[in-house]
């Protein structure tokens, strides 16, 4: 692994590696950086992840982006009934039967990108 990686693309075997040869077998940081190939930035940051949290990844970085609801076949269907009964049936008007028959939460953007393809 090239020098100066970022901390984030390290492999959790490296990161464990950085451990054991720094806590257990008492090796400095500038020979970690050497062996790892890691730059001295981010085998401190595995150091100082590993001190404060006891742990190879930082539990509390929240996910990336948001969580996106997927329409399954059934549930395509259902809104195709439900708009073959009543063609003029107002999107928010679907997203409270989805809510309350299959319990689903859908936004109004869903289901008008859905509409669309129906």
């Amino acid at each position: 692994m090239p020098a100066g990686c970022s901390c984030a693309a390290t492999s959790t075997q490296l990161r464990e590696r950085v451990i054991v040869w720094y806590h257990e077998m008492n090796i400095p940081i500038d020979e970690i950086v050497t062996l790892s190939g890691l730059s001295r930035a981010t085998v401190c940051k595995i150091l100082q992840l590993y001190n404060n949290h006891g742990s190879l990844h930082n539990l509390l970085n929240l996910p990336s982006g948001r969580h996106r609801c997927n329409l399954e076949a059934g549930d395509l269907m259902y809104i195709q009934g439900l708009l073959s009964a009543n063609p003029t049936m107002f999107l928010d008007e679907i997203q409270d039967h989805l809510a309350e028959t299959r319990n689903i939460k859908v936004s109004i953007a869903t289901l008008s990108r859905t509409s669309e393809i129906l």
